[in-house]
C-alpha cells in the first residue's frame, strides 16, 4: 500500500483525524478539500438526480480532486466505508465504480470497510488502527461539543473556532504520533485552553438537540450552517456524536453474532466494545467538567427509546435518530431539529414518527429540516418560528418544574 494514496473524502472534521490515524500505521491517508459548490455540479452533472444529497458531494470530491494537478489515477485509492440495508449509502460504492469508469478512471481503486463487521480488517493492523481511528473520532466528538456549548457565548467572535481549530490540529499530530498518553495530553491542552476562553456567563440558551442523517448533520456546506444558524437566532446546538454510529455498529455485530450462535464473534465484540468505552473515559476525563453534556448514554438505552415508535431491528439511522431525540428530551433540550436528505428513507420515517414522539414528550418542538440540491429559501423563516417555539417551550417547561417543586 506504500506506494498508493489513500483520499479520504471530506464528511466532517473526523476525517483528519481518521486520516492521521492511517499515517501513523503507515497508509498514506489525505482528506479531500471539502465539499463546495463545485462538488455540487460536477456530481450532479453525473448522477441521475435521484441520488441523495451527500452522493451528490461525494462523487464530486474525487472527480474534482482526480481533476487536480499531480493527481494519478493508478496510485489513488478511494476510501468509501459501505453498509448494507435499505439506506442507498450502501449503493455508494458500486454508483461510484461505474462513474469513475466512464470518467476513464478506472485506475482509482475503492476501499470499503463495511458496518457489517463494524468497520473491522483494513491495514496491516486491523484492530490497532480501529482503536486509533475510534480515539481520533471521540476526541474530536469532543472538541465539537466544547465549540458548541462555547461559542454562543463567547465575548471575542471567532475566538472558540480558531481554538477548536488550533486543538483539532494538535489532536491529529498526536494521532498520527500514534500514542494514547499523546492524545489524551491534547485533549489536556484542549480542556486548559477552553478554560481559559473569555465568555459571558449569562443565562443559559435554548438548547436545541440535532439528530439525523449522519452525514448531513456534521457537513456545514450541506446542512447550510445549520448550527451558525441556530445560534444566530439566540440557540444552543448539540449534535449528536458520530461515536453513536461505531457504538450502533457493535450493537449490531453483537446482536447478529448472539443470533447465529457464534460465540467467537460475540466475546470478540464485547470485548471491542469494552475496550471503545475505556478510551472513550480517558479521552473525556480532561475536558468533563467544562461541559455540560458531556457524557453519552449508553447506545443499548438509547435504541431502547425506539418503543413503542420503532423496532430496533429494522435497524438504519431512524433507530438512532428516534432513541437519541427522545434522550435529548430527557436531558432537557428545548426543542428537536432533524436533519435529512431529500426522499432519504431512515429520515423521512423518523419524520413521520415526530408528532407521536413529541405527544408523549410534552409536545416539545420538532422541526424537519430536508435538503436537496438547491439552496432552500424558507430555511430562515422556519427555524425563526422554531426558536420561537423553543423559547416558548422554555419558559413553559420552567413554570411546571417550578410548580411542580
Amino acid at each position: 500500500m506504500t506506494e498508493k494514496r489513500i483520499y479520504l473524502p471530506y464528511m466532517c472534521d473526523h476525517a483528519y483525524a481518521m486520516a492521521a490515524a492511517m499515517r501513523h500505521y503507515g497508509l498514506p491517508a489525505q482528506v479531500m478539500a471539502e465539499p463546495d459548490a463545485e462538488s455540487m455540479r460536477i456530481g450532479k452533472a453525473l448522477c441521475l438526480g435521484k441520488e441523495c444529497l451527500p452522493c451528490f458531494t461525494c462523487i464530486g470530491d474525487i472527480v474534482k480532486q482526480s481533476r487536480e494537478p499531480g493527481f494519478d489515477a493508478a496510485r489513488a485509492v478511494l476510501f468509501m466505508p459501505t453498509t448494507a440495508g435499505p439506506c442507498r449509502f450502501g449503493q455508494y460504492r458500486a454508483l461510484l465504480r461505474i462513474l469513475l469508469d466512464e470518467q476513464g478512471l478506472d485506475a482509482i481503486e475503492i476501499m470499503s470497510p463495511t458496518a457489517e463487521n463494524s468497520y473491522q480488517g483494513f491495514g496491516e493492523h486491523p484492530v490497532k488502527l480501529r482503536l486509533l481511528i475510534w480515539r481520533g473520532a471521540v476526541g474530536v466528538d469532543l472538541l465539537q461539543k466544547l465549540r458548541h456549548e462555547h461559542r454562543p457565548y463567547e465575548v471575542n467572535v471567532g475566538e472558540t473556532d480558531a481554538l477548536y481549530r488550533a486543538c483539532l490540529t494538535e489532536l491529529c499530530e498526536a494521532l498520527e504520533a500514534g500514542g494514547a498518553r499523546e492524545a489524551v495530553a491534547a485533549m489536556r491542552q484542549a480542556a486548559a485552553r477552553f478554560q481559559a476562553l473569555s465568555i459571558r456567563r449569562e443565562e443559559r440558551r435554548p438548547i436545541i438537540g440535532m439528530v439525523g442523517e449522519i452525514y448531513l448533520r456534521h457537513n456545514p456546506f450541506t446542512n447550510q450552517e445549520i448550527a451558525r444558524q441556530v445560534e444566530a437566532l439566540g440557540g444552543e446546538v448539540w449534535v449528536a456524536t458520530l461515536m453513536e454510529w461505531f457504538y450502533f455498529t457493535n450493537l449490531g455485530a453483537l446482536n447478529r453474532a448472539r443470533a447465529g450462535g457464534k460465540i467467537v464473534e460475540l466475546l470478540k465484540t464485547r470485548a471491542t466494545d469494552g475496550i471503545q468505552e475505556r478510551i472513550e473515559r480517558e479521552m473525556l476525563a480532561p475536558v468533563a467538567p467544562l461541559l455540560r453534556n458531556a457524557h453519552e448514554t449508553p447506545i443499548a438505552e438509547v435504541v431502547a427509546n425506539d418503543a413503542p415508535y420503532y423496532d430496533p431491528d429494522l435497524g438504519t439511522e431512524a433507530a438512532l435518530s428516534i432513541g437519541k431525540a427522545i434522550d435529548f428530551a430527557r436531558m432537557g433540550v428545548s426543542g428537536i431539529l432533524n436533519i435529512l436528505p431529500f426522499s432519504c428513507m431512515p429520515g423521512t420515517t423518523v419524520a413521520g414518527l415526530s408528532a407521536a414522539i413529541r405527544r408523549d414528550h410534552d409536545a416539545i418542538p420538532w422541526l424537519d429540516v430536508m435538503y436537496d440540491d438547491q439552496e432552500a429559501t424558507n430555511v430562515t423563516t422556519r427555524l425563526e418560528a422554531f426558536m420561537y417555539q423553543a423559547r416558548q417551550y422554555r419558559r413553559r417547561m420552567k413554570m411546571v418544574h417550578a410548580m411542580g417543586s
